[in-house]
């Protein structure tokens, strides 16, 4: 029977190593070659940085921690922007209120149309308690169709005094009115009663 021989490691050791020797003389043998032109871009295309929506950057700047300062300057201006931004939106509330008010309020009013039939008269406006007895921005249009003077008003439901001035000189009552009252000074003034029901209304 055939007997084993023991194995050789210090001979395997002495292979190996004259392999690495002879490996590593190639490699210092081989010729150096420049990269192709395409390799760097190449590369570059392949790690390039991924670009990501524009809210999921905004999210992680919000997100991301920061410490902010201001000087005493950039502070003060702002408080002043600051300020500002609320008196301009106060202004804006108030203005809107207003308008809704303004716009309840002419709800409120009722249409009322005088007329008054002279026709020599070169000018008429109507005076009365609704307007301060003062004619400027009331007076009356000469309607040919109708023959006489007219303007229609816009009055809240109340009592009011009126007259009519002719000429900027003669205040006359309205002859068509079914009330009168004296003015304390010998005069009468027509009486015109605005109502939301019809047997108020004059």
């Amino acid at each position: 029977m055939e007997s084993k021989m023991p194995f050789d490691q210090s001979t395997q050791c002495e292979n190996e190593s004259d392999e690495l020797l002879s490996v590593s003389r190639r490699i210092r043998e081989m010729p150096y070659l420049q990269p192709p032109e395409t390799l760097l871009p190449s590369i570059m295309l392949a790690v390039k940085q991924k670009r990501f929506p524009v809210w999921y950057r905004a999210l992680r700047w919000a997100r991301s921690p920061r410490s902010i300062t201001f000087t005493p300057l950039q502070a003060a201006y702002l408080a002043s922007a600051l300020v500002l931004f609320s008196l301009v939106g106060a202004l804006y509330l108030v203005k809107g209120d207003q308008q809704s008010l303004s716009g309840a309020a002419f709800q409120d009013r009722l249409s009322v149309t005088l007329a008054l039939n002279v026709a020599e008269a070169r000018t008429v406006a109507v005076v009365g308690t609704f307007n301060g007895w003062h004619g400027k921005g009331y007076e009356m249009r000469w309607d040919q169709t109708r023959g006489a003077w007219t303007l229609m008003l816009q009055l809240p439901v109340g009592r009011y005094e009126y007259a009519f001035l002719l000429d900027n000189e003669k205040l006359i009552p309205d002859p068509g009115a079914g009330f009168y009252q004296d003015d304390g000074f010998g005069n009468q003034n027509a009486v015109l009663i605005v109502g939301n029901q019809n047997e108020k209304a004059i």
